[in-house]
């Protein structure tokens, strides 16, 4: 019988965090994203399937890499320190098992631990399931604000910088 465990992700959890970001980015519309991960920026949570009939057989793989939350520290005016949850993604064969909740509580939980006011994420419009999900925990749909992003050759032109 497999079960699963939530924990703090390592360096050598960047092959499977790579992967799983793939898929994300798939499942986001967005499949010709590049990724780049910079770890001095960000903290990582990630669940794996742990199949404890497998522990005595070393040759077989115990544990796979099921999901992760990737989150940083931002600051807010009002209420100062706080978290941003940029990714929270669960693979699609093991929704509904209580792992994406339990990442979020995790991300919870530090944020008290670090005397954080709130964590904030975005989420797709189109994501019904997943804004679903959020609302059943209670968290609080932002309506009235707006995204807006500068990016690329308009960041560099605004900088008034050239690309390198």
């Amino acid at each position: 019988m497999a079960t699963w465990q939530v924990r703090m992700a390592t360096a050598d959890d960047v092959p499977e965090i790579l992967r799983m970001i793939t898929d994300l980015a798939v499942f986001e519309k967005e499949p010709a994203s590049r990724v780049k991960l910079t770890a001095p920026w960000f903290s990582c949570l990630i669940a794996e399937e742990v199949n404890p009939s497998e522990e005595k057989n070393c040759s077989l793989p115990r544990k796979k890499a099921v999901g992760y939350a990737l989150f940083f520290n931002i600051y807010s005016t009002w209420e100062g320190r706080s978290l941003y949850l940029e990714d929270l993604y669960v693979d699609s064969a093991f929704r509904g098992k209580g792992i994406g909740k339990e990442m979020l509580k995790r991300v919870a939980r530090i944020a008290v631990e670090k005397g954080c006011a709130r964590v904030d994420w975005s989420v797709l419009y189109w994501n019904k399931i997943a804004r679903d999900f959020y609302d059943k925990l209670g968290a609080v749909c932002l309506d009235e604000w707006r995204l807006y992003r500068l990016t690329g050759q308009s960041l560099l032109d605004f900088a008034g910088k050239e690309l390198l």
